[in-house]
């Protein structure tokens, strides 16, 4: 009898445990987690409700044979990554993974850009509440720090889509502020892709 309180004392310990350092995430931010990178923000202001203004500047086209063209080696260099870039899907997106620094070290980023034809801008604004508005070389964007590690970008751009630029540092001591970084991935994008 004693060895089973004792065993439930712990499990039911644990259990609160691993609640407390899970932050909350829904299956959805476990997937997110799993598919991009990134965890979902704990943050629940901003998001619900947010529009962008209408965009002003002329729609660029999101139809990309090579996803890894976007941007250029020599931007992505001068960007500071150290790696090749490479083709990569994630949830539906073909899109182009850009690095710095090796897996498994405990510095240096990896970012995701791609157009997104799934949803609307709209739509993935609400998937990334504790964001705010921005402007990305004079187009309507969002942008979302996510725990301090993760950044999700959304910028529009198309009629038919948006561009996301999504990505996380490796969590170090002296880590950098990842929405600095990836925004200038969303500007050398912007930057390259063609008119409509």
């Amino acid at each position: 009898m004693r060895n089973t309180v004792t065993t439930g004392i712990s499990l039911a310990a644990g259990l609160l445990l691993l609640a407390g350092c899970s932050g909350g995430q829904t299956g959805q931010a476990a997937q997110e987690t799993t598919d991009t990178g990134t965890s979902a923000p704990t943050s629940t202001s901003g998001g619900a409700g947010v529009s962008l203004p209408e965009r002003t500047a002329p729609a660029k086209s999101l139809d990309i044979a090579d996803p890894c063209t976007v941007i250029t080696k020599q931007q992505a260099l001068k960007l500071g990554t150290d790696r090749t870039p490479y083709p990569r899907t994630s949830e539906g997106q073909q899109g182009c993974s850009y690095q710095k620094g090796k897996a498994g070290s405990n510095s240096g980023w990896r970012v995701f850009v791609a157009p997104d034809f799934e949803r609307t801008i709209s739509e993935a604004i609400e998937t990334h509440p504790g964001g705010e508005k921005t402007e990305i070389n004079n187009y309507p964007a969002y942008a979302a720090n996510i725990s301090g590690i993760g950044c999700y970008i959304a910028v529009d751009v198309a009629e038919d889509g948006f561009l996301l630029v999504n990505g996380q540092v490796r969590p170090g001591e002296n880590r950098p502020d990842p929405c600095p970084i990836f925004t200038k991935f969303a500007e050398a994008a912007i930057k390259n892709l063609p008119e409509a």
